[in-house]
């Protein structure tokens, strides 16, 4: 019925989930040059698509072309996405022009939905069953902490804050952190910090501190979010109004929020229940189901 694209880690764990509903669903690529692809995807009626079109100029050519096999359009619209949607005037216009090819428009938070309106695209709050849900768990013995600081590019260095984070490693140099998503390059002379490019197992981290660090200058819920909560972790966080998290919007928050936690660290019961009673990946894939059918 359906068709996922990209073939991305989300993706892959959205067909994971449609799957366990016996779901007719596959997962492709954006090429352009599969000249198979239209008898691939003959017997289904939508494409979903996990990343706006609309901000690259091979997402809008997909997307014609999808239209012009009739398809039904589904969007999952990501942090990225509304952030070059909402930021630079090339993509909101393109974004605006092309929204009418779009059936259904859908994101994780109430305030990517405020976002997305205040530019003319009316969005549906769907979270995607893509979150790692794990069990309440007692704290470790150790403190130490994790942060998600991706270092791909400068860039990304920068949008979350990995200069607050080089001063707060400094500032406790007695206090082991486990940095993720990241190279190692702005570390090398911290002997307090582990970095990890990626890992397939981030519950064995988790399990391993008593808070986690996310820091983005814009943000929706993150998936880091969800999974920190769910096994009771505190989570520190910035530019969400996501529940049960300590919220910082500056050096000195960040700092005190951090030195709390360390002196009393306590499991966050309530964090965990909520993300347990509303993350449900069975029952968000049972709604996004139901706007697939609502297209048919």
């Amino acid at each position: 019925m359906t068709v996922i694209l990209p073939a991305n880690l989300f993706a892959k764990r959205i067909v994971s989930q449609l799957k366990t509903k016996h779901y007719d669903v596959i997962l492709i690529s954006t090429r352009l040059k599969d000249f198979k692809l239209k008898n691939k995807i003959q017997s289904h009626q939508v494409v979903h698509y996990i990343g706006s079109p609309t901000v690259s100029v091979l997402g809008i050519l997909t997307l014609l072309r999808f239209r012009l096999w009739n398809k039904k359009i589904v969007v999952s619209w990501i942090g990225y996405d509304i952030r070059r949607v909402t930021d630079i005037f090339f993509w909101k216009v393109l974004s605006r022009i092309f929204r009418n090819l779009i059936d259904v428009n859908i994101t994780e938070d109430t305030k990517a939905i405020e976002k997305l309106q205040s530019i003319g695209i009316h969005t549906t709050l769907q979270p995607p069953p893509i979150y790692q849900i794990f069990p309440l768990k007692k704290l470790p013995n150790e403190k130490k902490v994790a942060v998600y600081l991706p270092d791909h590019k400068d860039i990304d260095f920068d949008f979350y804050q990995g200069p607050l984070i080089k001063k707060l490693v400094d500032d406790f140099p007695n206090i082991a952190f486990i940095i993720t998503g990241n190279s190692g390059r702005y570390f090398k002379n911290n002997k307090n910090v582990t970095c990890i490019k990626w890992t397939e197992n981030i519950e064995k981290i988790y399990e391993e501190v008593i808070t986690v660090i996310r820091l983005p200058k814009e943000d929706t819920t993150g998936a880091t979010i969800i999974e920190t909560l769910s096994m009771g972790r505190n989570m520190i966080a910035s530019s969400t109004n996501f529940p049960y998290c300590n919220i910082v919007t500056n050096y000195l928050e960040l700092e005190n929020s951090l030195m709390k936690i360390i002196k009393n660290p306590t499991l966050n019961i309530e964090g965990s229940r909520y993300v347990h009673t509303h993350y449900d990946n069975d029952k968000l894939t049972d709604r996004l189901i139901s706007i697939y059918n609502s297209l048919i």
